[in-house]
């Protein structure tokens, strides 16, 4: 394929799938200017693998851009990968290790819409436990928002473990029956 081929079949990947990616990333990032970067990382990678490799071995376009948003958002969010006392990033890589990785991120993983199914049902659980009972809102916000077991929880709180435990589980029991999970 030519330059003006790839350059077109870029083009258009881009126009089809930049709203699912910037989607994708938008839910793992905690700044929208983290995100920014890795949008820009994901289509620069993706600009490169076409110059490098063609576009002729890839079956479903937006599976594979939203496959590098993975990788992208992992390493960003881990730092950069370290190698032999160097680091590196993706553009350092060579092809065995490029084919490896491509390998591993075609392997079947959750499609994008049920991630973000999984992702509005998540808030719309926390959103009613927040709006029903303050107290039952900081709990939860304490053991799974900012990782405090229940024992932290409860001294944070000034209350008992015991109580903290009963209003946690009953909530999550009323949650299943009221989602439905």
């Amino acid at each position: 394929m030519g330059n003006i081929d790839i350059d077109s079949y870029f083009d258009t990947v881009y126009a089809e799938t930049f709203n699912s990616v910037s989607r994708f990333v938008v839910s793992h990032a905690a700044r929208f200017q983290d995100a920014e970067d890795i949008v820009q990382n994901v289509y620069t990678r993706f600009y490169k693998r076409l110059k490098d490799k063609g576009c002729d071995d890839i079956d479903n376009a937006e599976a594979f851009v939203i496959n590098i948003a993975k990788f992208e958002c992992k390493s960003f969010f881990s730092g950069f990968i370290k190698r032999k006392d160097k680091v590196m990033s993706m553009s350092d890589f060579d092809e065995e290790q490029t084919a490896a990785l491509e390998a591993e991120l075609s392997r079947d993983q959750k499609n994008l819409e049920d991630i973000m199914s999984d992702k509005i049902l998540a808030k719309q659980i926390f959103d009613d436990i927040m709006n029903d009972d303050e107290t039952v809102g900081k709990i939860f916000y304490l053991h799974f928002v900012c990782d405090m077991k229940l024992d932290e929880v409860a001294k944070k709180l000034d209350m008992k473990l015991s109580t903290v435990k009963t209003k946690l589980y009953r909530t999550m029991e009323r949650q299943k029956k009221k989602f439905g999970i």
